[in-house]
């Protein structure tokens, strides 16, 4: 029987109340996941100062580690949240390459990585760190090991769980490094051909992905091409079963690159049952022209997961609703994620992870009025800002969720 338990939710690790760092723990018989969420104080900690923060986050990744029984060996990825990616990049990655080092893991060990600017709302605080973690309960039936690829700008985990072979993959951008940026569609074709070279490295293809995040650096101009890239590149590849997915505003690095992906791959889809969640409350995306599912349900021996994909204030029709309304349309995305849980006897305490996108971090305080009155508060979410794929959408929510099988 899998074990669901939630640890230290939106309590500090430290005693000095400089981040608040929380956990959702899984337990199954051959491995323990950590669904971990890392976010400075920035009244413990300088503000507007990423690199002191950056510290703190990874003094805290650490102890939270230890009270659940791991390290940061254990760690298989990670997504950086920043306020400002251009000067504050570098000393992120030199604080924590020296983080891990001081523990023993050295460069190729490194967890697959994701760097992106979307300010984090609260004030004062410059970066937020999402991670998961694999601890493995019998180490001749969970391994986790990186992978080489010819992307030096990608960075891949295997994790072999039980039978399941999980492949992650972050940080895949379709710039040719060059100083100029190449037009928009010949990156983004690049990056699904990048993607897939990967995969077909580890003898998979698209037909085996479940999840994707797509960050675009000006989802206002560049969203419809995106599709039409995605589209032709599905089409080519006889994706049929399409994936859970997220596409939103967020800028990465260098400037010059204007999209990103991060993949999830189930290698040996056999060993699972995966099929596509639907609600009466939303359509299908590509029937508008968005090659992407509203969720995926991948059923594995002990524990089933839900990926909501990055869902807004869209109706049954497709059509965004409650225009100019702030509080509305969080209440409509909320509700939307509650009806694709529903059927599978899901709800907010499944969640074991989630990102809230707002549009601006005006609605922080009201986005979280809402959250309380709807019993949610207690979710682990990152709350950043961001553009949204629809410019009168005001914001959006992916999530994952957990539940035993």
């Amino acid at each position: 029987m899998t074990k669901l338990m939630t640890f230290c939710h939106h309590r500090p690790v430290h005693d000095r109340g400089t981040c608040n760092a929380e956990a959702t723990v899984i337990t199954t018989t051959y491995a323990t996941e950590i669904f971990v969420r890392c976010a400075p104080i920035a009244s413990g900690t300088s503000k507007n100062r990423c690199g002191t923060q950056s510290r703190v986050v990874y003094e805290s990744l650490v102890q939270l580690l230890g009270q659940v029984g791991a390290d940061m060996g254990n760690v298989v990825i990670e997504r950086a949240f920043f306020r400002n990616i251009e000067t504050d990049l570098d000393d992120f990655r030199q604080i924590r390459a020296e983080a891990y080092r001081r523990r023993g893991i050295t460069r190729e060990n490194l967890p697959a990585t994701t760097c992106v600017q979307q300010p984090p709302c609260r004030p004062g605080q410059d970066i937020e760190l999402q991670a998961y973690v694999v601890v493995p309960e019998r180490t001749d039936r969970c391994r986790i090991r990186p992978i080489a690829c010819d992307d030096e700008n990608a960075t891949v985990k295997l994790v072999e769980v039980g039978e399941a072979r999980h492949l992650y993959i972050g940080n895949i951008s379709g710039h040719d490094n060059g100083l100029a940026p190449n037009p928009f569609r010949q990156q983004s074709d690049r990056m699904f051909e990048r993607a897939d070279k990967i995969l077909k490295g580890q003898g998979a293809s698209f037909l085996d992905v479940v999840r994707t995040w797509i960050y675009l650096d000006d989802i206002d101009r560049d969203y419809a091409e995106l599709n039409a890239s995605r589209n032709a590149f599905f089409g080519r590849e006889g994706v049929q079963r399409l994936p859970s997915s997220t596409g939103i505003g967020g800028i990465s690095h260098p400037a010059a690159n204007w999209c990103m992906l991060d993949v999830y791959a189930l290698l040996n889809p056999e060993v699972a049952e995966i099929e596509i969640m639907t609600t009466p409350t939303l359509n299908e995306a590509h029937e508008y022209g968005s090659s992407f599912s509203r969720g995926m349900r991948m059923t594995l021996p002990e524990q089933t997961y839900l990926f909501i994909s990055g869902t807004a204030s869209v109706d049954e029709a497709g059509a965004t609703v409650h225009v100019g309304d702030e509080k509305a349309q969080i209440e409509r995305m909320l509700l939307n994620i509650e009806e694709l849980l529903r059927p599978h006897d899901a709800g907010w305490d499944d969640v074991t992870q989630a990102v809230t996108f707002l549009k601006s971090a005006d609605y922080f305080e009201l986005f979280q009025e809402v959250c309380a009155d709807r019993g949610l508060a207690d979710a682990p979410n990152t709350i950043v800002e961001a553009d949204v794929c629809r410019p009168e959408l005001l914001c959006e929510m992916e999530a994952i969720a957990v539940i035993p099988t």
